[in-house]
């Protein structure tokens, strides 16, 4: 186990499993295991420790020894919480006991980079989501499926107006339709801010950015802090 942190839709963990990885068919088996777990309620027992006893407890994970070198203090104390036979470092808080997740989904699956750095281990990261109770979940995984049907990126791709490639992740890769659309957009939006200067009239100038920037830039605005691992 290396760290997995909450998110704004639930939540991942990545795991170094060697060259081993999560297929998606596993993933009734890791929801059943939870149910497993949810149903024994073992309890969370939150663990004050030290910067040295941390170092001694994860020993043998040189994953968690990076993070408590680096991010722990020395002198300082930090925290880690028991669940059953599991001992994780956290700094919670946690939920009285595993019974209150009545109901968890594995979302979806990939890989990351340890640290989000490509000299780095690759790991395994499984996305997942829980809820109190079932009726939560259901509802949540029909709204999903209702936004499926609006993706914008399903949309373009159906339509052929752009599509998406892993040499530029983050950008999408405009076809003839989707260029034609585009362009209109642009037009039209220069309408907006080309006048001819008359009182209560939008008057802007167009300026030209770089598409590439250096990383300071995403330390100043907090993007590299949230997103520089994807």
């Amino acid at each position: 186990l290396t760290h997995g942190p909450p998110t704004a839709g639930g939540f991942f963990y990545d795991s170094f499993m060697g060259s081993e990885v999560v297929p998606g068919d596993d993933y009734g088996e890791i929801e059943k295991k939870a149910k497993e777990i949810a149903k024994a309620k073992s309890p969370f027992v939150r663990l004050v420790i030290s910067k040295a006893q941390a170092l001694e407890l994860f020993a043998d994970n040189p994953f968690k020894v990076h993070t408590i070198r680096t991010k722990v203090p020395d002198g300082a104390l930090t925290t880690a919480y028991r669940c059953g036979p599991v001992v994780d470092l956290c700094r919670g808080p946690h939920l009285p006991h595993t019974g209150k997740v009545e109901a968890f989904a594995v979302v979806k699956n990939s890989s990351a980079y340890f640290l989000g750095q490509a000299n780095c281990d690759s790991l395994q990261r499984v996305y997942g989501i829980s809820f109190p109770d079932n009726k939560q979940l259901n509802k949540w995984k029909k709204f999903q499926e209702e936004a499926a049907k609006r993706d914008h990126r399903r949309i373009g791709t159906d339509q052929e107006l752009f599509f998406f490639h892993e040499l530029s992740p983050g950008s999408c890769f405009f076809l003839p339709h989707g260029t034609r659309l585009y362009n209109a957009l642009v037009q039209f939006i220069r309408t907006r801010y080309w006048g001819t200067g008359s009182p209560g009239e939008r008057t802007y100038q167009e300026v030209i950015t770089p598409n590439m920037y250096n990383m300071d830039l995403w330390v100043t605005s907090g993007h590299a802090a949230k997103y520089k691992e994807n």
